[in-house]
């Protein structure tokens, strides 16, 4: 007991209890505990140890110092932010495509035989024109199959020709075969009027009657004889038809060893070599199209959607501008390492089908004629840069700006206000938005976790 006594007397906690109690000594709870252990005094120790714990616990309560609670500070939240414009924007959509040849000669051997002459330019990747003879096919087989033909049809003319003589005579001869005829005719009427009369015997009269006769079968034959000739020159001139046809196809065959570039254009897919032997119809190169390149892109589901959607839905402006989908003026970039050339060229056609595995929709578009002397050739890949609606009195915000729900939030008074929007279009990775907005506000650029309104912001 002494040893506690000592370690409070000397610790400063006694001395503030010795404090506390002194000014405690002085009211009236003071003299009633001063009372109590009075009374104390005479209890034994133990009892005295626990009257003194309580006497102990009972003076910190009382002497407890009074804490007032500190007043709630609101968060402030830094905000960055972008002021309200209000903006006319055309949008680009990129996409990527391919160059092609817009017609391509596929070039084929006609005729089989051995290539006895080829032109040093049927090689890939050279230029040749319209026209041009790329190689020659043995001809000897085909210029005499011509001159037989060509034989055959002289032949055939001669004869109709003889054919023809023949019944301009036997036209003749039957007009003097009808003539003999007549007068025949005419001396057995004048004989058997005299036999009637009894001046002449019957004799004579079957005598002019049999020449009659031999004059009359004559002049049949003559008639048969024209139409049998008519006939045969009918069938000679269907022969000679025949031996003209025949010969334009031999003529056809020789013309036929000599190849040409059917167009102006590339050389492609040439493996050729003198004295190689060609099959009817086998390929022996392709000529792309110098002049006539086009590209070939795929244009997104959506943004054909809107185009779809917006001729028939859209608005005025809108609608014309889907309506005139084809014919659209695109910007070609072909980036040949740091340099980029840019072509101009026309939406020409729009696919028949969407493309089942992109979802995509095929496009054509002309480029302008004088892309191939730049450089420009089919296979190249290039960026396509196509035209969006000109989307009036917008604002473009930050993806990162707007809610799934598409609410955005600006800051008036330095506190959040949600208000709704709706998305118009894109540009790049940025929306295009219509709200009641004011110009110049304040709009919050990137959401936060648990942003909601009414909060209190710092605009960074």
């Amino acid at each position: 007991m002494k040893k506690i006594l000592s370690f409070l007397n000397n610790h400063h906690v006694w001395q503030i209890l010795i404090n506390q109690v002194e000014k405690i000594k002085k009211t009236p709870l003071g003299r009633l505990v001063k009372q109590q252990i009075d009374k104390l005094k005479k209890i034994p120790i133990a009892l005295t140890i626990i009257s003194f714990s309580l006497l102990i616990s009972i003076l910190i309560i009382e002497t407890k110092p009074e804490t007032q609670a500190q007043p709630k500070i609101e968060k402030v939240w830094p905000v960055a932010v972008i002021a309200a414009e209000s903006i006319d924007m055309q949008p680009k959509i990129t996409i990527y495509g391919e160059v092609k040849a817009s017609r391509m000669a596929l070039i084929r051997s006609k005729l089989r035989g051995k290539i006895v002459s080829l032109n040093p330019a049927f090689k890939d990747g050279n230029f040749v024109e319209s026209g041009a003879e790329l190689l020659t096919i043995e001809r000897a087989r085909y210029e005499h199959q011509t001159a037989e033909k060509r034989a055959d049809l002289f032949h055939s003319e001669a004869v109709l020709e003889e054919l023809k003589k023949e019944l301009v005579f036997e036209k003749k001869l039957k007009i003097v075969a009808k003539k003999q005829l007549d007068i025949s005719k005419r001396n057995v009427d004048r004989i058997s009027a005299l036999v009637s009369q009894g001046r002449e015997s019957k004799q004579l009269i079957d005598d002019t009657k049999s020449k009659h006769a031999n004059r009359e079968q004559d002049y049949l034959l003559k008639g048969q004889r024209v139409s049998k000739l008519k006939a045969r020159i009918k069938q000679q001139e269907a022969l000679y038809d025949k031996k003209a046809s025949t010969l334009a196809i031999a003529e056809t065959e020789l013309s036929e060893t000599v190849i040409q570039s059917p167009l102006d254009g590339f050389v492609s897919d040439v493996s050729l070599a003198l004295g190689q032997l060609l099959e009817r119809g086998e390929t022996v190169g392709r000529v792309l199209s110098s002049k006539d390149l086009e590209v070939r892109f795929e244009l997104p589901e959506a943004d054909y959607g809107r185009f779809t959607k917006d001729s028939v839905s859209g608005s005025k402006q809108n609608k014309k501008e889907a309506k005139d989908l084809i014919g659209r003026i695109l910007t070609i970039n072909w980036n040949l390492g740091s340099e980029q050339l840019s072509f101009n060229a026309k939406l020409s056609r729009i696919g028949a089908e969407m493309n089942p595995e992109t979802g995509g929709v095929e496009m054509f578009a002309s480029l302008q004629r004088d892309a191939s002397e730049l450089g420009l050739r089919a296979g190249a890949f290039v960026e396509v840069v196509f035209p969006d609606f000109i989307y009036r009195n917008v604002y473009e915000l930050p993806e990162r700006a707007v809610t799934d729900e598409n609410y955005i939030y600006v800051v008036r008074n330095q506190r959040l206000v949600r208000l709704p929007i709706e998305v118009v279009g894109r540009s790049n990775d940025n929306f295009l938005i219509r709200s009641k907005i004011n110009s110049g506000e304040l709009i919050v650029s990137r959401l936060f976790e648990n942003i909601s309104p009414g909060l209190r912001v710092k605009v960074l």
